[in-house]
């Protein structure tokens, strides 16, 4: 089963997310002018335990000002008290967020449950989900279909390998990552990949950053603004994948029957719209 996106016509980059705490509203809107495609406001981890109704009741005021990146909130799980309420805060705000980070999302009912209740009262919030354990990861393909408000999964790598008793090394997460990818890349949704969390070993997060990109990840998160120009870099097409993405889009565009060929390869609405995503990649890039 495929995830229905509502989205469909317009193509929404996930390729940098910038983590602060909901209680830092100036470091907020400074990432605003990082330049990445998304920045986000922690209540969940990023706050402290006695500051959450503090934080859920000014982090709001956050959104109000406009910017070109969206801006998203991560909630508490949905399976506590806290996240409960930050969920109804979003629905009830006058300035809500551009979507939700769900962390602790460990089956489809985590996701369903947000899902029914914003659909209703904010239908073009978006859901981002956080994997973090080994109960979501045996599920993840089932979590990345549960609802049509999901656009991205991502992957907690901090929170599994803590739950799994191993440390951050490449090894001791390729499993997790490669289910991610795979689960994301059948629902057809977008799959960001956890913080590089040493700001001055600068060649590791490189190359951690190019192997999962080279995986098929189309995003990584990260806590400094300076990760944003690489990663945006890494996921920037070359001119001959942009060439062959607008020989794509034109031979779609002229095919009156329904089975376009190019280059003696079919050309279907899955290649046009990994086409379109190329070009657009590409076009935000400069």
């Amino acid at each position: 089963q495929r995830n229905a996106r509502r989205m469909t016509d317009s193509v929404v980059l996930r390729r940098s997310l910038l983590m602060t705490s909901a209680l830092s509203p100036d470091a907020f809107h400074a990432l605003l002018n990082s330049g990445a495609d998304m920045v986000c406001a922690d209540l969940e981890d990023g706050t402290a335990v006695d500051r959450k109704a503090e934080a859920r009741a000014a982090v709001f005021d956050m959104f109000k000002s406009n910017a070109e990146c969206r801006r998203l909130l991560r909630v508490n799980s949905a399976r506590t008290v806290d996240g409960l309420r930050d969920v109804l805060a979003v629905i009830d705000s006058e300035t809500p967020p551009d979507g939700i980070i769900l962390p602790k999302v460990c089956r489809p009912e985590d996701v369903i449950q947000v899902a029914d209740v914003l659909r209703p009262n904010r239908p073009d919030i978006e859901i981002l989900a956080l994997i973090e354990s080994p109960e979501g990861l045996r599920r993840v393909d089932d979590i990345a279909v549960a609802a049509p408000e999901l656009t991205c999964l991502i992957f907690g790598t901090a929170d599994y390998s803590a739950e799994i008793g191993s440390n951050l090394a490449w090894d001791a997460l390729h499993y997790g990552r490669s289910r991610i990818v795979n689960a994301a890349k059948e629902a057809d949704i977008d799959a960001m990949d956890g913080a590089w969390f040493d700001p001055d070993d600068e060649a590791g997060f490189l190359e951690e950053l190019n192997r999962v990109v080279g995986m098929g990840f189309t995003g990584k998160i990260s806590y400094e603004a300076a990760h944003v120009a690489p990663v945006h870099a890494a996921l920037t097409p070359t001119s001959e994948e942009v060439e062959q993405a607008r020989r794509i889009i034109a031979t779609a565009e002229a095919d009156t029957v329904g089975i376009a060929r190019l280059d003696g390869r079919m050309v279907n609405e899955s290649i046009v719209r990994s086409a379109r995503r190329i070009l657009a990649a590409a076009s935000e890039s400069r």
